[in-house]
């Protein structure tokens, strides 16, 4: 039906809708690329020749911001001065730093090779490598000829805000290399005091341009007094040849007196050769017309064919009906329908298991140890499971000893449907809200929940009792069943489990190596309570930095620990633990955590467990705040440097914010808001615990007097010693002294 008459003209009709614009359009857009090819090509290249100008210039003020910037710099001018009253300032590790900071600046100018700063009245060169004499450094290190080497010494006794110079060639070190040197004094004077000399690298400069890809012409040339300074040519592929008309553009340099000349081809001829390109897309429309004519036509012609063909069978007999067509789509339709409706079932069916799956992981997760927060909140509610954090809960464990392969699967499938009966019956019995999953050291797991606690203590025990004797009647087996103290909140679940997860273990051991002995009841628990996923949860929460949560696992083990009433010797043992914890987390942050050790030392050699305790939550604290600042790399990096030259340095007495911010080169407030980022405290109570720590350890140390321990630990005075050690310790430092001989 699709050759009759009706298509063909709905066909025809469509294509020539669909190829009256496209002829059109393609018509304009040949015309206008004709037009616009000559102008497009002058524009770009004349947007590449300002760009490389710019390029050129911009790094050439970066030459000028090195020489103002080192003209700043108080070492400069110290070392400008006639007299040596400054020379003793430049120690060994001083001219380390300088040296090692000219490298860095000449190493981010990109183009310059080397550089060094001449004093022409002290005669002295001082560079990346070092200080030395005019005479060795130009004979030793750069070599030049002996008229250049004068030139550039004479330039440099006289004034020249930033000159640069012709290329020579030198020996830099034994290796030759082409440069263009560039002065800049760094006084303003008729004969400075000292001057700066660069040296530009031919090829750092050809490297330089390369990465920033501003080499687009034939080839670029620098000049300086109709003298060539510098010149790039550009590389032709292998074969390749230039083709068009070659012409040059002159731009001045704004930076310098230098100026620059980019040699071009003017290819707008070869560009008309796009033409075949638009008749290839033309081409390639027109096609795409017709096709999308043909589709519309089949679209529109579709109903009416279907209609013709319902209409054909009216009157003949199915055996010589004529199949139409299109006929064949509706039962595609109908399959594919079909098809989906199974998938939909098969998806619902997936997605029931997918919440089964992620309901038990849930719940395994309040059994190990949860800590909620506002996700897992909402995953809670978002599984049906109406946990909060003012209901109560108990735990229990249901294991089946004598299941072997003996048992068969649909042994285990009865057993299975056998405790899901049980436990429905039991709990609804009670009119208790429960929740059963299968557990690794257990066949099942119960997690029942109260509103307020049981009034009845043994509730647990008879509801363990009932579900076994109504599942051993069921299934024939009996299975052991423990059950948990009933805590508050979610992170009673944890504390219920572990607790019957270790009557559990101690029922199977018994049974297992003492056979025939009865049960004893334990007494009292004199092991810490520290568990595992409790740790690992305290590690990942501290390294994110939540503070909120580490203080809530720490607050959290602390309870329990004190409601077991621990010997001293445990307690201190666990809070031990917990700062090794710290401590690794701490190594694992590259930050030096010697400190932290030795102050926790400190307190733990007074056997003071609250104090410890205290000191934990401290340096929890400033763990999760560095981790918090640790996404400012830079202020970080800043803060680091600040608190390792105190820790260093405590001990003198000129350390104090101002000497660090001088140090630094920042503001005084600035300096204090860093350091307290980066410590936890602000710097005169951390200066003032590093000396307190160190002068009780003098302190306990015999033949150590007020004035020597307090010189020792940087305080100018006794007065002031004491007057700080009464404010940090509570105490005098006498009275401390008897109080240590005492407890000794």
């Amino acid at each position: 039906m699709l050759n009759g008459s009706i298509f063909q003209k709905t066909f025809l009709s469509y294509l020539l809708i669909v190829m009256i614009p496209i002829l059109a359009f393609s018509a304009i857009g040949v015309y206008r690329n004709v037009k616009a090819e000559q102008l497009r090509l002058y524009d770009s290249q004349m947007a590449d020749a300002r760009r490389t100008s710019d390029i050129m210039d911009t790094k050439l003020i970066d030459l000028q911001n090195a020489g103002s910037m080192l003209s700043q710099e108080s070492w400069v001018r110290k070392r400008m001065e006639r007299s040596d009253v400054f020379d003793r300032e430049f120690d060994a590790l001083s001219m380390i730093k300088l040296n090692k900071d000219l490298k860095n600046l000449f190493s981010s100018l990109k183009i310059v090779s080397f550089g060094a700063i001449v004093y022409p009245e002290k005669k002295l060169v001082l560079s990346q490598w070092g200080s030395y004499s005019e005479q060795d450094f130009f004979s030793e290190v750069a070599v030049f000829g002996k008229n250049t080497q004068q030139n550039l010494l004479d330039g440099a006794r006289s004034y020249a805000y930033f000159d640069v110079g012709e290329p020579l060639t030198l020996s830099l070190w034994g290796n030759e290399k082409r440069v263009i040197p560039v002065r800049q004094s760094l006084e303003v004077a008729g004969k400075p005091r000292a001057t700066l000399l660069l040296f530009i690298d031919s090829s750092y400069l050809a490297t330089y341009l390369k990465e920033f890809g501003v080499i687009n012409s034939g080839e670029f040339t620098v000049t300086a007094d109709d003298a060539v300074v510098y010149r790039h040519t550009a590389e032709l592929a292998a074969g390749g040849s230039r083709s068009g008309k070659p012409y040059k553009v002159e731009l001045p340099s704004q930076a310098s007196s230098w100026k620059y000349t980019l040699l071009y081809y003017d290819d707008s001829l070869v560009g008309l050769k796009r033409w075949f390109g638009s008749l290839f897309t033309l081409l390639l429309a027109m096609l795409v017309g017709a096709i999308l004519a043909y589709g519309l036509a089949r679209v529109s012609y579709r109903p009416l064919a279907a209609l013709l063909g319902k209409l054909s069978e009216i009157g003949r007999d199915n055996t010589d009906a004529e199949p139409v067509r299109i006929g064949s789509e509706y039962n595609q339709i109908e399959r594919k329908f079909r098809r989906l409706l199974n998938e939909n079932q098969s998806l619902q069916q997936a997605a029931a298991e997918f919440e089964s799956a992620a309901r038990s992981t849930l719940l395994l997760r309040l059994l190990k140890g949860y800590f909620t927060d506002e996700r897992q909140s909402l995953l809670l509610r978002k599984s049906g499971i109406g946990y909060t954090e003012e209901m109560y809960y108990g735990t229990m464990l249901l294991r089946f000893d004598d299941i072997g392969e003996a048992t068969g699967l649909d042994g285990l499938w009865q057993l299975e449907l056998g405790v899901i009966i049980a436990a429905e019956r039991v709990f609804e019995q009670h009119g208790l809200h429960y929740q059963l999953f299968e557990v690794t050291d257990a066949d099942k797991a119960i997690i029942v929940s109260f509103t307020q606690p049981p009034e009845d203590s043994t509730l647990l025990l008879r509801i363990a009792a009932e579900l076994a004797d109504l599942i051993e009647r069921h299934c024939r087996k009996r299975p052991e069943i423990r059950h948990g103290t009933v805590e508050k909140g979610l992170i009673g679940i944890s504390k219920s489990y572990y607790a019957v997860s270790e009557s559990m273990q101690r029922a199977l051991f018994r049974r297992e190596h003492v056979p025939g002995q009865q049960e004893e009841p334990v007494l009292a628990d004199n092991r810490y309570y520290y568990p595992t996923d409790w740790e690992v949860q305290l590690i990942n929460n501290l390294k994110i930095g939540n503070l909120d949560t580490s203080m809530r696992i720490l607050g959290e083990i602390k309870e329990e620990n004190e409601r077991r009433s621990l010997p001293p010797a445990s307690g201190q043992r666990l809070v031990t633990l917990l700062m090794e914890t710290m401590l690794r987390v701490l190594s694992e942050m590259n930050i030096d955590s010697g400190l932290y050790a030795k102050q926790f030392r400190s307190r733990a050699e007074s056997g003071d467990t609250g104090e410890m305790w205290s000191y934990l939550f401290e340096v929890s604290t400033v763990i999760c705040e560095r981790i918090q600042y640790s996404n400012t790399p830079s202020a970080m990096e800043i803060g680091s440097k600040l608190l390792d030259y105190v820790n260093r340095n405590f001990t003198e007495s000129d350390v104090s914010l101002k000497t660090l911010a001088a140090m630094i080169g920042m503001s005084v407030s600035s300096v204090s808001k860093t350091f307290k980022e980066v410590a936890g405290v602000n710097f005169y109570d951390y200066l003032s615990r590093l000396r307190m720590e160190r002068a009780k350890e003098l302190l306990r140390e015999s033949g150590c007097d007020m004035e020597q321990i307090a010189s020792t630990v940087g305080y100018e005075n006794v007065y002031s010693f004491k007057r700080a050690f009464a404010r940090y310790e509570g105490i005098k430092p006498a009275e401390y002294v008897q109080k240590y001989d005492g407890a000794g």
